[in-house]
């Protein structure tokens, strides 16, 4: 049987396996997390987490080394990183927890498990042609940078490789990696209907063909491209198309991969095998939480004391609330990488016995405009800030529409459960200035979207509300919740029964 009848009875078989389709999936409980409006707790503690962007790459390119690196300062990363982590470890790359310089047991776990406890992760790279064929299916969770990646490395294995992800994952569009992979000579074979995955590539990859790179909608399919080539057998031609978009993300990979030796240059891929100068390598916190931050100071009118603050080349284009947060309301005190944020003068101070549900500046039509072309993930928190603040629009985010759900009509869906309106543009959000949080009437949808998910969170700290999806934070950043309640508001994970 050719590898190609095997791939197709494989991805059949898997997708009738898990099929979760409404028709024969089983009606399920809803979980959901009870938010309680509490007393305030004086400034709020705001740690930021690693960088999953930058995580994940540099786990690609330490694993790809001849090296042993150690990746510090990981201590809380997020599922998507782990996610990264556990592939490559199926792959055949050993990966240990380290704390204080020393390894951490796993007596107890699994050998791919993440250790609670770790603070860096120790890489033993496997060199250019170490990985192997693994046992099972790749499991990429909730992450399309790390599926991207995945998919890419694995299609010059040279035999079949199997990668999943999670409902949110499956029901993406890969079709511009999917596209210049099988015109690169791979076998692709995918699930059927709506879901694209799971997917089983079998390449090798045909570096003779030029690949026609489409950017406009997603910079990860160059970013997997740049990141798996130094497994290539010769050069191989890349032609970007389109508007680039999130163009912060794939320089990122692009230096990444030159400071390790890569040459891109004349947009061609060359083999080469990654070498670090130093094999110890700091990973910055994720800039983009800090809208998440922001968002907080408001509603609970509150101070914020941010650590982790990254360098601008670091923060992903993400340091534009830094630019904007005089407009937003803000003053930005910054020490070292620490940040502090305050409600300026002409934002609402609400007394201590006066109800968050309240919060809302005086309507400004004065209307900031916000191009997030190479930020589109603030698209969420940022149009619930400006709807409780002085309004505007958020234009440049056309983009954001491909992510784990289509985040200009589910942020709209999502804030008029709060009671705030918003109108979806062709590539944003416009919202009025000067609107109120008001107390959801039934569970709070978030759509499988983390950052939906940690929005509302947010919100509902103003009100009484119910917020599902209680741990799509983890998927970025698993200390929200704690951070919340140390400040003293009360969430609890409850259940709701169906009948």
């Amino acid at each position: 049987m050719t590898p190609s009848r095997v791939a197709d009875n494989m991805a059949k078989r898997w997708v009738s396996k898990w099929n979760d389709s409404v028709d024969t999936a089983p009606v399920n409980h809803i979980e959901y997390l009870s938010i309680n409006n509490s007393v305030k707790g004086g400034d709020l503690q705001w740690n930021l987490p690693p960088s999953k962007s930058h995580l994940i790459r540099l786990l690609a390119l330490s694993a790809q080394s001849n090296q042993v690196i150690t990746l510090k300062n990981v201590n809380n990363a997020g599922e998507d990183s782990r996610s990264m982590r556990r592939c490559l470890q199926q792959l055949g790359v050993k990966i240990e927890d380290m704390a204080n310089g020393e390894v951490l047991s796993k007596s107890g776990l699994a050998e791919v498990a993440f250790h609670p406890d770790s603070v860096d992760w120790r890489v033993h790279g496997v060199g250019s042609d170490g990985f192997s064929k693994p046992a099972s299916v790749l499991h990429a969770g909730n992450s399309g940078t790390a599926f991207r990646i995945l998919t890419t490395i694995s299609a010059n294995i040279g035999q079949s490789v199997a990668i999943d992800g999670d409902r949110s994952l499956r029901l993406r569009d890969f079709s511009t990696l999917i596209g210049t992979l099988e015109s690169s000579g791979v076998t692709v074979s995918r699930g059927h209907g709506e879901e694209a995955l799971p997917l089983i590539v079998c390449g090798p990859i045909d570096c003779s063909q030029q690949v026609d790179l489409d950017l406009s909608k997603s910079s990860q399919p160059y970013s997997a491209w740049m990141l798996s080539s130094s497994r290539f057998s010769d050069n191989k031609k890349l032609n970007h198309k389109g508007q680039a978009v999130s163009r912060k993300h794939s320089d990122l990979t692009y230096r990444l991969c030159l400071e390790s030796g890569a040459d891109f240059s004349d947009e061609t891929l060359r083999p080469w095998v990654p070498h670090f100068a130093d094999t110890e390598v700091l990973v910055p916190r994720d800039a983009s939480m800090v809208s998440f931050a922001m968002l907080a100071t408001k509603v609970l009118q509150t101070k914020t004391i941010i650590s982790g603050w990254p360098q601008s080349e670091d923060a992903l284009g993400n340091d534009i609330l830094q630019q904007y947060c005089i407009e937003l309301g803000f003053t930005w005190n910054e020490t070292n990488s620490n940040v502090e944020i305050t409600l300026s003068n002409n934002s609402d101070d609400n007394g201590d016995d006066r109800d968050n549900s309240d919060i809302g500046d005086s309507r400004d039509d004065g209307e900031n405009e916000i191009n997030l072309r190479d930020a589109n993930d603030l698209l969420p928190p940022l149009a619930a800030l400006m709807a409780i603040s002085s309004g505007g629009r958020i234009i440049g985010a056309a983009h954001a529409a491909h992510k784990e759900s289509n985040r200009l009509t589910k942020t709209r869906q999502l804030l008029v459960q709060f009671g705030i309106e918003s109108t979806v543009l062709q590539d944003g959000i416009e919202v009025a200035g000067g609107q109120k949080i008001k107390p959801p009437g039934d569970i709070v949808s978030t759509f499988g979207d983390h950052r939906l998910q940690m929005t509302a969170v947010i919100l509902a700290c103003a009100c009484s509300a119910k917020v599902a999806g209680p741990n799509l934070h983890k998927i970025a950043d698993e200390n929200l919740l704690l951070r919340l309640i140390e400040y003293g508001i009360n969430i609890e994970e409850k259940l709701f029964k169906s009948k």
